[in-house]
């Protein structure tokens, strides 16, 4: 049975949006609006990363709806060299 540290690899637990998204790039390695469709400020949330010093890099994709209407959306890729900073920040933010 994985514990809580495993699940947020060794990290504590997000109590904010923020958090959230940091925690994903952390163990994933990238975020999209397609991963958290219920959060309404996803990107300010990312802009705000962006500013703090993180360097992102978006990747943009075209998808098809249901009804064949093309839309577009960003993938944000953490660089593994960024890895290290993202973890610092996390670990600054409150908590």
């Amino acid at each position: 049975m994985k514990t809580q540290q495993d699940i947020f690899g060794g990290l504590p637990q997000p109590k904010t949006n923020a958090q959230e998204i940091l925690l994903t790039l952390i163990n994933t390695g990238s975020v999209s609006i397609m991963e958290f469709p219920w959060l309404s400020g996803f990107r300010t949330r990312v802009s705000e990363l962006n500013r703090s010093g993180l360097n992102l890099i978006a990747d943009r994709r075209n998808k098809k709806n249901k009804f064949g209407n093309t839309f577009s959306y960003v993938i944000h890729r953490l660089p593994i060299e960024e890895v290290g900073k993202a973890k610092e920040l996390y670990l600054k933010m409150p908590f």
